[in-house]
């Protein structure tokens, strides 16, 4: 009995010849073959994701190298950091803004006087790493706004769209005046290419890394939608100081939600 039990075998029989093999070799044959699998199939996801990496890669354009500069840190009195962070949308209208001085930029663009000096450091520093940053729309006002608003109001409802429905979109695109805070001279347009367009060019990579040390930040982003009211548009951005940028960068905030955390506190 001791000596049937110390090494179980199994009969197989092959080509007619009848064979003995151990359940403990059995055992072993067959993790030897999960090793096996398991090593190619690792191997083919290694070299998949290789070959996805360099494509993805080979399709990103060439970024000029920056140098991290020092943030650039103005302070503000009290009443300008409260305008710093008050933020205009379809729920909080521009009626009760407190407006400070507009200024020119140069190239017919005008802009808050609290965002000039940053944003005149930032295109400087921009060109010192052959990055081509220019504002294409600054400050506007109420009747350029509504102007703009109706343009697109028009486009939809000329495509068949009804006119609340296209009220809708319009405004999720570019808000009447009352809603929209490019009056506020703190929001510049950067380029006249459309958002995906832009999101792949050297100018947003440099924006991207640099921006917040200089005070701006993505105003409009799309997984910040459902709080800001607005589709993404990337070219859009918006000067809420060095701190306040830095921060809301990372906590993952956008100007919404930054406000409300600040006024919490």
């Amino acid at each position: 009995m001791g000596d049937e039990q110390s090494v179980s075998k199994v009969n197989r029989d092959f080509d007619g010849i009848e064979r003995e093999e151990s359940t403990a070799g059995l055992m072993v044959l067959r993790i030897f073959i999960i090793f096996v699998i398991v090593g190619f199939v690792a191997a083919s996801a290694w070299l998949f994701y290789g070959k996805l990496k360099r494509e993805t890669e080979n399709n990103v354009p060439a970024v000029t190298e920056t140098v991290d500069t020092d943030a650039f840190y103005q302070k503000y009195d009290t009443n300008a950091q409260s305008v710093l962070l008050k933020y205009v949308n379809g729920k909080a209208p521009i009626s009760d803004y407190e407006e400070f001085e507009i200024v020119d930029l140069g190239e017919n663009i005008r802009i808050n006087q609290l965002a000039k000096t940053s944003f005149e450091r930032m295109t400087a520093d921009a060109a010192k790493n052959g990055i081509d940053i220019k504002a294409v729309k600054g400050f506007m006002t109420a009747e350029e706004c509504n102007a703009v608003f109706k343009t697109y109001l028009l486009d939809f409802e000329k495509g068949g769209i009804a006119h609340a429905q296209s009220e809708i979109m319009a405004k999720e695109i570019f808000p009447p005046a009352e809603y929209n805070e490019f009056r506020t001279g703190l929001l510049v347009r950067l380029s006249e290419d459309e958002s995906e367009e832009f999101q792949k060019s050297d100018e947003y990579a440099w924006l991207y890394k640099n921006g917040v040390n200089y005070g701006f930040i993505n105003r409009y982003t799309g997984d910040k939608k459902s709080v800001t009211g607005i589709n993404e548009d990337l070219t859009v951005y918006r000067f809420v100081g060095t701190e306040n940028a830095q921060k809301m960068r990372s906590f993952g905030m956008c100007l919404e939600e930054y406000s409300e955390y600040r006024s919490a506190r």
